[in-house]
């Protein structure tokens, strides 16, 4: 149990730290390249964000 807390958190770590550094340039040329939005990003960031549900089963992490 402690084991898929801290894998479902290393995945959100990743995944702010990968797409996440695309919110912080000033311009959107990157995210056009790859044909995202800034709001499908933030969208992506905070779908890894959500809570987890209250059985205690995972549910599985795509990112």
């Amino acid at each position: 149990m402690i084991r898929s807390i801290l894998a479902t958190l290393r995945q959100r770590h990743a995944l702010r730290q990968s797409i996440g550094s695309l919110l912080r340039r000033a311009d959107d040329h990157l995210l056009e390249d790859i044909g995202l939005t800034r709001s499908e990003v933030q969208a992506l960031i905070a779908g890894s964000a959500a809570a987890l549900p209250k059985t205690g089963n995972f549910a599985p992490f795509y990112a």
